[in-house]
């Protein structure tokens, strides 16, 4: 009854005894992993208690205060004329640039008063200052021109008067 490819019964080897797995292993591995949880809960806790606790940046100033503030610093530097025409001149831009998101500052004057004509941001009022200050600016600026003190005095008045005017209103 014994088919020609089957193993004889007599050939099967008898079961070996289990073999034993040393636990010394075993129980360092488990306290490693052990620890390593407790460090990490331990620094997180130490994260949470020494938090360092940035403050809010200051609110922006507004433009007509920026404006305004450099106007005063400008007031009180002794500047050759051509530097204070340029500062007044730069303030001025920077404000409108700010204020009214006008592109001021990388325009030439016709430029920006041409694309100032076209739009109901400003009064015609505040245009026309704005176009009377800058265009002496340029002439000081390019031109060469030199204007006298009171000239200087009066730049500065319709600069300051402009930003003042164009401030907005206090809710």
């Amino acid at each position: 009854m014994n088919p020609t490819n089957a193993l004889p019964l007599d050939d099967i080897r008898p079961i070996k005894d289990a073999v034993q797995v040393p636990h010394d292993w075993f129980w360092f591995w488990i306290l490693l992993g052990t620890l390593a949880i407790a460090a990490g809960i331990a620094y997180w806790i130490w994260k949470r208690r020494h938090r360092v606790i940035v403050p809010p940046p200051p609110p922006p100033i507004p433009p007509h205060e920026a404006a305004l503030r450099a106007l005063q610093k400008l007031r009180a530097e002794n500047l050759a004329v051509e530097v204070f025409y340029v500062r007044l001149s730069d303030i001025v831009r920077r404000y409108l640039e700010e204020r009214f998101q006008l592109r001021a500052p990388e325009r030439t004057t016709e430029e920006f008063l041409r694309d100032v004509s076209h739009d109901g941001t400003l009064t015609e009022q505040h245009k026309n200052l704005l176009g009377a200050f800058l265009t002496e600016s340029d002439l000081v600026k390019f031109a060469r021109h030199r204007p006298g003190e009171v000239d200087r005095q009066r730049a500065f008045a319709a600069a300051e008067k402009f930003v003042e005017e164009t401030r907005p209103a206090v809710c």
